[in-house]
């Protein structure tokens, strides 16, 4: 039985470790602190595949095959846990500034709907049916219906509870420095608790990711972008579905609750909030939904994204048998996690690669130097 350590429990290493341990593999979680404190439950949990789906390539087949395989982990972890992970279709609704602006969009998104997927086209009229919050001074919208919603703190509480089901053991608190090889071969992870030996290593830390020694070796392929994020409450919430304006979007949740993302700062691990991007997210919120100046201040949190120099991220085999990374999804961790975990274990279970996964490879940037 193959005895693998995964680096990091956050979402994306415990579906990791959840799909290896279906397929047999011994599976032990190291997490520096406990798992999923990091961006996976700061994130808003918006699966914006389509909405935020610029361009055709990779980056879109990825996020909108994971955004189906969202539901499907949904109705999994109720069958195994009791719970879900909040998944609800929700849709989006991308603002207009203007009449030519709206038209812009709809140039932009030509692409998608020439595939047959759903872009409705709202004129300012049918966006104030639509969204009767939503500041009378847009010009219209585009929307798409398929996009979706999760509640981050219920999907990474199902999936640790998921995976814990299926034998896989959590250590947190413990500091992974160093991957250790023999022969070519990855023989385990040195800690700051001792080694813990290891046939097959998969790096899921995270914006600390680079960090780990005997791994990604150059600390400039993955770094952290800051993200702040308000929530308040506002009783009803004048609007049902995903805004997505001026440079930011709202997020409807349960019990009138709003969530209000997001910042994207090069600071480096510096955590807190700060009173400027604060004011930013609040000042964004007010201008698309006037109503939300009366709305109550729950929290305000931060969190880093994992950053790599061409924003797509780093999953794959790094050059040593039984040593894989999957990493940097930046703003798209959550949406992705889903097929993430699907292609690491189809890599490492049955040393099968999905169709996109060479424009993913870790090692794209060897010889060339990172931005």
């Amino acid at each position: 039985m193959s005895e693998t350590v995964v680096v990091g429990g956050g979402l994306v290493g415990t579906l990791i470790a959840l799909r290896l341990a279906e397929s047999g593999h011994t599976v032990r979680v190291l997490d520096r602190d406990r798992p999923g404190r990091e961006a996976s439950i700061a994130a808003a949990g918006i699966l914006a595949a389509q909405s935020e789906g610029a361009r055709p390539g990779p980056a879109f087949e990825l996020a909108f095959e994971s955004l189906g395989l969202h539901a499907a982990l949904d109705e999994e972890l109720r069958a195994t846990t009791g719970a879900g992970s909040g998944y609800v279709k929700v849709g989006a609704l991308e603002l207009a500034n203007s009449d030519a602006h709206r038209e812009s969009m709809v140039k932009t998104t030509a692409w998608q709907r020439d595939r047959g997927l759903a872009v409705d086209v709202y004129d300012a009229t049918m966006l104030c049916l639509m969204a009767p919050g939503v500041n009378p001074r847009f010009a219209g919208a585009l929307g798409f219906p398929d996009d979706a919603v999760v509640d981050p703190t219920a999907l990474m509480a199902g999936a640790l509870a998921a995976a814990a089901a299926r034998g896989v053991r959590f250590e947190h608190g413990v500091s992974v420095l160093e991957v250790l090889a023999a022969g070519g071969r990855t023989t385990g992870v040195r800690t700051d608790q001792g080694v813990r030996g290891a046939d097959t290593v998969v790096l899921c830390a995270g914006a600390w990711s680079a960090l780990i020694g005997g791994g990604l070796a150059d600390p400039r392929l993955v770094r952290p972008a800051r993200g702040q994020i308000a929530e308040v409450t506002l009783h009803p919430v004048p609007f049902a579905t995903i805004l997505h304006a001026a440079g930011g979007y709202l997020v409807p949740r349960a019990s009138g609750r709003v969530c209000i993302g997001s910042t994207m700062e090069d600071v480096g691990f510096e955590r807190g909030t700060t009173v400027g991007g604060v004011r930013t997210l609040l000042d964004r919120a007010v201008e698309v939904v006037p109503a939300l100046a009366s709305a109550a201040l729950n929290q305000t949190w931060s969190g880093f994204r994992p950053m790599t120099p061409d924003g797509l991220p780093l999953v794959g085999a790094l050059g040593i048998d039984g040593l894989f990374v999957a990493t940097g999804h930046h703003r798209s961790g959550i949406v992705l996690a889903p097929i993430t975990a699907t292609m690491v274990r189809d890599l490492i279970v049955h040393g099968r690669r999905h169709p996109h996964l060479d424009a993913l490879d870790p090692l794209r940037f060897k010889g060339s130097s990172p931005a």
